[in-house]
């Protein structure tokens, strides 16, 4: 009986370290989230932990941060300025010093800087996409401080530098949910019918779509942002959720930070990387600014 439960228990260890890319991981509410759930989220790189936001009424929208390791939520946070939605969002667009979070909105301008010491309206940015396009993705490459953007109803998936947008890549089809950048690799998760996590080094590269294991048809998702480093062997997470069952989700991708630590700018300061609240590793940028 004892060498049946080390046998399993080693069973157990190998299939958690070895499971597919693109099994979900986790999936659950958020307490006190809004009532349709989370919209969008975006990895906070200083501290480890995750920007989740939701509507709670027309133009009535509410942010907190979450723990990517035990999936809890700190203190929502209600936005003072009037956005008619929030589809998903992006933090750490640096503007004078400050680092705000990027929603966006279904009304024009489409992406809006809040800052998030208070919810207060700061600026926005200028848009790309139309109405009927829709801006469903939206993340901030710290390194440059660019802004990635993507689309439901267009196939271009954009960056804007702080005065342009430029095309980085278009995906046909459209149908583009979120976006999230780190690891050296911006990720775009789609959803129905497609389902899956189109992942592209930031040269612009393509490198592999990710399916969502088992996903259900018509559970429409969106937000997405980076997760937890090593946390299935060597691969890494992202977070997403669903406008279905309301949940956040966190599904395994593959082993991003090994490539990129070894080449690139980021392989330049290792130095800068601190053990963060969730001991993922992100990297300290006030060390390297």
């Amino acid at each position: 009986m004892k060498n049946l439960i080390v046998l399993f228990f080693l069973i157990l260890v190998v299939s958690l370290t070895y499971a597919t890319p693109g099994d979900i991981l986790r999936s659950q509410s958020l307490t006190g989230q809004p009532a349709n759930g989370v919209r969008g989220l975006a990895m906070d790189w200083d501290t480890g932990l995750i920007w989740v936001a939701g509507p709670v009424a027309p133009n009535n929208i509410t942010y907190a941060t979450m723990d990517p390791v035990t999936m809890s939520a700190g203190t929502w946070t209600a936005v003072a300025s009037d956005l008619g939605w929030v589809f998903d969002i992006g933090y750490g667009f640096d503007d004078m010093g400050t680092k705000y979070l990027l929603m966006n909105d279904a009304d024009s301008p489409f992406t809006k800087l809040i800052d998030p010491a208070n919810g207060s309206y700061y600026t926005s940015l200028p848009d790309y996409y139309t109405t009927d396009d829709y801006t469903d993705g939206c993340s901030v490459d710290w390194d440059n401080n660019d802004v990635y953007l993507s689309s439901y109803a267009n196939p271009d998936v954009v960056y804007y530098d702080g005065s342009s947008h430029s095309i980085f890549a278009s995906i046909s089809g459209a149908l583009n949910m979120g976006a999230a950048v780190g690891w050296e690799h911006l990720f775009i998760l789609r959803t129905s019918a497609y389902y899956t996590i189109e992942v592209y080094q930031l040269d612009g590269t393509f490198v592999e779509s990710i399916p969502l294991t088992g996903w259900p048809a018509g559970n429409y998702v969106l937000g997405l942002s980076c997760g937890r480093v090593d946390a299935v062997g060597d691969n890494e997470t992202l977070f997403f959720a669903d406008f279905i069952t309301h949940q956040v989700h966190e599904i395994e991708v593959g082993n991003y930070t090994s490539v990129s630590l070894t080449r690139s700018t980021w392989g330049e300061i290792k130095a800068g990387f601190v053990s963060s609240p969730d001991g993922n590793g992100s990297p300290s940028m006030r060390s390297i600014r």
